[in-house]
C-alpha cells in the first residue's frame, strides 16, 4: 500500500488532482475579482491580464476534471510552450523593470512618502 494512501485513505494521485482542481477553481474566481478591481481602477491592461489568467485557471480545472473522470471535464492538450497569446510578462507589470532579489526592494517605510508607490 502506498504510504500516502495509508494516511489519507485516498490514492495520492486522486488527492493531488482534487487539490489542483480546487485551487484552479479558486484561482479562476480570484482572477475574476481582480479583473473587476482593475477595470474599476481604469487599468484595462491589468484587467486583460487577470482575465487571461482566469481563463488559464479554468482550463486547468477542466483538465483536472477530465483526468478524474468528472462529466463535463475534458482532458485538454498540453498548453503550448512559451508566451501564451501575447500575454503580459512580469516585466510589463513592473513597468519594464525585471523583478530582482527581494533584498533589492526597500521596506515600505523607506519609500518616498512612506507608502506604496502607485505608478
Amino acid at each position: 500500500m502506498d504510504p500516502g494512501e495509508q494516511i489519507t485513505g485516498t490514492r495520492d494521485e486522486h488527492y493531488n488532482l482534487i487539490s489542483v482542481l480546487y485551487h484552479a477553481l479558486q484561482g479562476a474566481d480570484n482572477c475574476t475579482t481582480y479583473a473587476f478591481d482593475a477595470e474599476a481602477a481604469g487599468d484595462a491592461r491589468l484587467a486583460a491580464f487577470f482575465h487571461e489568467a482566469g481563463v488559464m485557471q479554468a482550463q486547468l480545472a477542466d483538465r483536472a476534471k477530465g483526468m478524474l473522470g468528472i462529466p463535463g471535464g475534458e482532458i485538454a492538450p498540453e498548453p503550448p510552450p512559451g508566451d501564451l497569446a501575447g500575454g503580459i510578462s512580469p516585466g510589463d507589470i513592473s513597468g519594464g523593470i525585471p523583478p530582482g532579489p527581494a533584498d533589492d526592494v526597500p521596506p515600505p517605510d523607506e519609500t518616498a512618502g512612506g507608502g506604496p508607490h502607485t505608478g
